[in-house]
């Protein structure tokens, strides 16, 4: 009987264009062994865009005439900032936006070209090359965003890579 119920509920989901699409996507997504790439890169830019609030939160704090605000200070202060207009949500979103699209299509491109490699008996290792330096990208953002909420050691190592990296 349970085994009649959920082949019914299946079919009448089969039914559906959306749900078979959608349904698709997420098991694709869930089972695909390049999906943690692409969700790391989600949670990345995730915490670039946290930081770099924060930051602008620090910013704004100091502006006010606060001396030294500790980086939770800063992060309490993201809604006061954000009210203040010092955050633009919209100009945020569609920055982050478009940055992870560009990321994904850089990624698709490493993926495809590295499939394509595989298929052809060669051993290429451009996704690692691809995502090593997109991640390494978001990571020095991040630092950078850091330093810039007052966390002074990650300013200092912000500006030792940025001398390395010359």
């Amino acid at each position: 009987m349970d085994k009649e119920i959920v082949h019914s509920v299946l079919d009448r989901m089969g039914e559906i264009l959306n749900v078979k699409v959608i349904g698709g996507a997420v098991i694709g997504l869930v089972t695909y062994k390049y999906s943690i790439l692409m969700i790391g890169f989600a949670v990345l830019l995730y915490i670039d865009i946290f930081t770099r609030w924060t930051a602008i939160s620090y910013a704004y704090r100091k502006e006010k005439g606060e001396e030294s605000p500790s980086f939770w200070d800063a992060v309490k202060g993201i809604n006061s900032a954000r009210k203040a207009r010092k955050i633009n949500s919209y100009e945020m979103r569609q920055r982050s936006v478009s940055k992870l699209f560009v990321y994904m299509i850089c990624f698709l491109m490493a993926a495809v070209f590295d499939l394509m490699s595989q298929a052809a008996g060669a051993n290429s290792q451009i996704l690692q090359i691809v995502c090593g330096y997109l991640s390494m990208n978001e990571m020095l953002s991040i630092i950078e965003n850091l330093g810039e909420a007052g966390v002074e050691s990650m300013g200092r190592l912000y500006e030792m890579l940025k001398r390395r990296g010359k």
